[in-house]
């Protein structure tokens, strides 16, 4: 459980991080909201095996 609270944790981060650093670095922004996505895959991955429907 400790591991998905930190992986949101970090979609958290790098979705602030995303949205203000899209003004000065969009090629940046872009990158956060791809590591975002990635993140959130493995959370749902990761919730879904302790749950037991995988």
């Amino acid at each position: 459980m400790r591991f998905l609270f930190f992986f949101f944790v970090l979609i958290l981060l790098a979705l602030w991080a995303a949205f203000f650093s899209r003004p000065n670095n969009p090629t940046l922004s872009n990158w956060l909201y791809v590591l975002a996505g990635v993140l959130a895959v493995l959370f749902l991955i990761g919730y879904l095996r302790l749950d037991g429907v995988i």
